[in-house]
């Protein structure tokens, strides 16, 4: 069995409210395609975006999250799901 990250492959998609201005926000891709040419071929344990660090596990997909209302960013967990 694979584990794959649900939002990745268009099975949802996870809402998150900004915390500055409380508008929904909208999902902008892996956090791991933001970090480098190199990245999504690098390990998935540290993450780190505007001087806050993303820890990641073996069974979760971290996305980035912008809000079209203040531009904020922020990133959101996402679990893996047995295929």
């Amino acid at each position: 069995m694979s584990e794959i990250c649900p939002v990745c492959n268009g099975f949802y998609d996870k809402q998150m409210v900004c915390q500055k201005c409380g508008m929904l926000m909208v999902q902008a891709g892996r956090l791991e395609d933001y970090s480098g040419p190199y990245s999504p071929y690098m390990g998935k344990d540290i993450f780190i975006l505007n001087n806050d660090i993303a820890t990641t596990g073996d069974n979760c997909c971290i996305h980035l999250y912008t809000c079209p209302g203040c531009n904020s960013l922020e990133h959101g967990s996402v679990p893996l799901v047995n295929m």
